[in-house]
């Protein structure tokens, strides 16, 4: 925790109300010596007029000298849970603090609690042997939007000992909180493995439920002779091979529109940087990739704008190198999925090429895989060649969050299942109404 003195008054200082009904009172007092010729309501006037001013020097100048840190229960957070945090508060001047008030400074997106009274804090000096110089406060912060926000750094308002200012100031510094999209259960249902394997899909099934790996068993006409146990076969003077327990990571893609189209522009010059078709699709693509994950799938996920989630790079097992993917394996590339859209946004589609990437990944399989495609604003032409890519897909899906009836059409023409969404609909609406039905698999 280190000490920062106040650098500046985060506003200027400010009358409360007795200190502008002084200030009102010695204006009226400087009129009426004015017309009266009143030597004594001069001296009032300004004595009530400068009573104020000293105390708005005096609050500006004498700045509270305190150490803050901030600590929250998680750093990452779903949109719509509290955050709880606790902040320690300590004096480090060889006096006693001022009474204060404080609360967190919190950007667009989260709700902080309001102005709320500071225990006393004594010396430092004095209380390093009793701990009094330090307090702590804790509160829950409200969020409704995804994102990476900082929250700080904690101000703190004073007033002087007549309470005629007062000040607020700004201590310490901000610190992230990372605020990710909701989840929806989409539900049971699973795609069959056996028509969605990955490039480097392997499922070997128990003859004998639970059996160890490392178990042997007689010889089968078809057992390849790589899992020949030859110690086995020397004990048992007859060919053994180890009963292997099932494991299998199919692939699964998504193409998430990240391309801002041609309103981007106009969004940022007018300051409007929230967009519902947007938000809509990042909600989906972390539902819709959560579940896929939680099911055993490693998913792969590329953009329509420059890559910006940040998943196992796309390289080594799948053969990926050199793609603008990023891939995410289970259990944990949930986590990592879900901090990779916290932050995302959209963007200028540059140089990006999202069919040449997505059918560069796809071609690597030696089977059709499930693919999904989430549509926003991204630009015509690149979006409809992903759809020459749907005999590489099975089953092959679009999500269109918004209207965009040529580009449906001609993924319809295609064969693809297409879903419309509208902005501010949850996921697993969206997803019941693809209508994809197919056996429940569990993968070891």
């Amino acid at each position: 925790m280190r000490a920062t003195r106040a650098r500046s008054a985060a506003q200027r200082p400010r009358p409360t109300w007795r200190g502008a009904g002084l200030a009102l009172a010695g204006a009226l007092s400087l009129v009426g010596a004015a017309l009266y010729g009143r030597v004594d309501l001069l001296v009032l006037g300004l004595v009530l007029l400068l009573l104020p001013l000293a105390a708005a020097i005096a609050v500006t100048v004498d700045r509270p000298w305190i150490s803050v840190a901030r600590q929250f229960e998680s750093d990452v957070v779903t949109a719509g849970e509290p955050a709880h945090v606790a902040v320690t508060v300590r004096n480090e001047a060889s006096r006693r603090a001022p009474s204060l008030r404080w609360r967190d400074a919190c950007p667009p997106g989260l709700t902080a609690s309001s102005l709320a009274p500071l225990p006393p804090l004594g010396e430092h000096a004095v209380a390093s042997r009793d701990h009094s110089d330090s307090a702590t406060v804790r509160y829950s912060l409200g969020t409704t939007l995804r994102g990476v926000f900082s929250v700080g750094p904690l101000l703190l308002e004073r007033t002087d000992p007549f309470g005629l200012v007062r000040c607020l100031y700004a201590v310490g510094s901000g610190k992230p909180l990372i605020v990710v999209p909701r989840v929806d259960d989409l539900g049971e249902g699973e795609f069959d493995v056996s028509r969605s394997e990955g490039y480097e899909h392997e499922l070997v099934k128990h003859s004998i439920p639970n059996a160890d790996e490392l178990i042997a068993r007689d010889y089968r006409p078809g057992d390849p002779m790589r899992r020949v146990h030859w110690r086995a076969t020397a004990r048992h003077d007859k060919l053994m091979v180890r009963q292997e327990e099932p494991r299998s990571n199919p692939e699964t893609w998504m193409l998430l529109d990240t391309d801002g189209g041609s309103r981007l522009e106009h969004r940022h010059l007018h300051g409007d940087g929230g967009n519902d078709r947007f938000e809509t699709a990042v909600d989906l693509a972390a539902s819709l990739g959560a579940h896929l994950i939680d099911q055993g799938y490693v998913l792969g996920v590329a953009e329509s704008a420059p890559l910006q989630l940040q998943g196992r790079a796309g390289t080594g097992r799948a053969g990926l190198a050199g793609l603008a993917v990023s891939a995410y394996d289970p259990p944990g590339g949930v986590h990592s999925l879900l901090v990779g859209l916290a932050a995302a946004e959209q963007r200028r589609r540059d140089n990006a090429d999202p069919a040449g990437v997505l059918g560069a990944a796809l071609r690597r399989n030696p089977q059709a895989v499930p693919t999904f495609v989430i549509v926003v604003e991204g630009d015509h032409d690149e979006l409809a060649a992903v759809a020459s890519l749907r005999p590489l897909c099975d089953p092959a899906v679009v999500f269109f969050v918004g209207e965009r009836a040529e580009l449906r059409e001609h993924y319809d023409r295609r064969g693809w299942t297409c879903v419309d969404v509208g902005a501010g609909e949850s996921p697993s609406a969206a997803w019941h109404r693809a209508g994809i039905r197919s056996a429940v698999v569990h993968h070891g």
